[in-house]
């Protein structure tokens, strides 16, 4: 395990000191291109200091855009990745440009730099995926859970057949789960296995030296970034309160009013031209309104371009839209794919009601649903309510409710401002992607889809 472990490390180095050779190399090539082998050093000598900078930056693009990650990206995920953090770096090249006053770097080799980097860039990554994959292999794979087991193992099914073989399906009760342990290289740990067969599976787990995934409950998330302590000789693990300090709410609240005053100033323009348009194409109200809970349970009214027609929940009462809404308006649905109407929250953002960051606000007749469906559901109010969030940018628009409620927990229990520009950042990337549910359809049957994929599972529900 220590050997392999060492190996992954060393790909993880390579693959990373490739891209920055990469990226430097392309710059290089670029001023070959505009001045020839022997570039002016007016010219080449601001390159020359700005090598750390320029490196440093797309080691941060690269973490925050996911391409830290390849084996479980697809091949367009990954280039798509790789076309924003070129985008990324060229804009940050220049303002570092700008502030070193290196006014005689070109900006045409900017240019000309930024396409050799996507394309050597794309090309490397795409080896390295191959590779990665090969590398990997196809791992057997046990899934334990009871009611929870069917989500999960759709989704690996559909997305990463690849690289998981799923080949135990069994309850946390049966007789031969520990035959299935011992078969197989990877286990997934639904969150409805009680904690004593968790733990014995954990214990064999390690003395196997085999990979373990576990889906989180509240006991797991409230482990983070426990503290060692001790009283006397007994040591101990002080669990951190889930929430944030006075300090942290003044910073983040700085954060969200730079934000949004940069966010109305960008945008206005669009808001402009998206008022007009809503106002010509139907003459009902361009903004709609609507109660949402924040912090502390605080009802406030949400701002939003509206994308349905007027009054559509008169005959409905309050339901969560479908992809298919027929109330939706044909310039509602350009604004829900591209999420334009959020824009105006950014209002709401710099009246305090909102943050940049953080679980999504959600209507009180919602809350009060889940509230008694999920205990912990609670706990998402502990923290103002966001334009966008982990559950965002890691999540989709039908992920489940439980899923969602996990990483708004793990965003809470996790906060950091550098966490939130990362948040803010991963959310331009989520912005140009339509949502999908990856060719699952929620009421699809698990036959079916062992059906369609030709797989055939041995499942234990004693």
């Amino acid at each position: 395990m220590r050997n392999k472990r060492g190996s992954t490390d060393f790909f993880s180095f390579l693959l990373y000191f490739i891209d920055i050779i990469i990226v430097n190399l392309s710059i290089y090539v670029s001023f070959i291109i505009k001045f020839g082998f022997n570039p002016p050093e007016f010219n080449f000598k601001p390159f020359l200091d700005m090598i750390p900078f320029i490196s440093i930056s797309y080691l941060i693009f690269m973490y925050v855009f996911g391409l830290n990650d390849i084996l479980k990206n697809t091949a367009f995920e990954m280039i798509y990745s790789i076309s924003l953090t070129v985008i990324s770096l060229l804009i940050t090249t220049s303002f570092i440009s700008f502030f070193l006053r290196n006014f005689s770097y070109p900006r045409s080799v900017l240019l000309i730099s930024t396409i050799i980097q996507l394309a050597f860039l794309s090309f490397w990554r795409i080896v390295a995926w191959k590779i990665s994959r090969l590398k990997h292999g196809v791992k057997n794979c046990l899934i334990v859970g009871d009611l929870s087991i069917e989500d999960l193992l759709k989704k690996i099914l559909c997305k990463y057949k690849d690289i998981y073989n799923i080949k135990f399906v069994c309850s946390s009760n049966s007789y031969n789960l520990f035959y299935f342990v011992d078969n197989v290289d990877i286990i997934f740990i639904c969150s409805d296995v009680n904690a004593a067969t968790k733990n014995k599976i954990i214990e064999r787990t390690i003395s196997l030296n085999k990979s373990i995934y576990i889906i989180p409950d509240m006991y797991d998330i409230a482990l983070l970034n426990s503290r060692l302590t001790r009283v006397d000789d007994i040591p101990l693990l002080k669990v951190p309160r889930i929430g944030m300090t006075i300090e942290e709410r003044f910073f983040k609240r700085v954060l969200d009013i730079v934000v949004s005053i940069i966010g109305i100033i960008v945008f206005s323009p669009i808001m402009i031209i998206m008022s007009i348009t809503i106002k010509v194409t139907d003459k009902g109200n361009v903004l709609y309104k609507q109660e949402r809970l924040t912090i502390d349970n605080k009802i406030f009214n949400v701002l939003k371009f509206r994308t349905m027609v007027m009054n559509a929940e008169k005959l409905t009462g309050p339901v969560l839209a479908g992809e298919e809404d027929p109330r939706i308006t044909k310039v509602g649905k350009f604004m829900r794919a591209t999420r334009i109407d959020e824009i105006p929250q950014f209002f709401n953002i710099l009246l305090g009601d909102m943050s940049v960051v953080g679980p999504r606000p959600e209507r009180p007749y919602f809350v009060e649903k889940y509230n008694k469906e999920i205990e912990e559901y609670k706990y998402r109010t502990l923290v103002k309510a966001g334009l966008t969030g982990l559950a965002q940018v890691l999540g989709k628009y039908n992920t489940e409710a439980r899923d969602k409620l996990r990483y708004d927990l793990l965003y809470i229990k996790n906060y950091s401002m550098l966490l939130d520009l990362k948040v803010i950042l991963q959310t331009i990337k989520i912005m140009f992607i339509k949502e999908s549910s990856e060719g699952i359809k929620r009421d699809e049957s698990l036959n079916n889809i062992l059906q369609k994929y030709n797989k055939e599972i041995t499942i234990d529900r004693d």
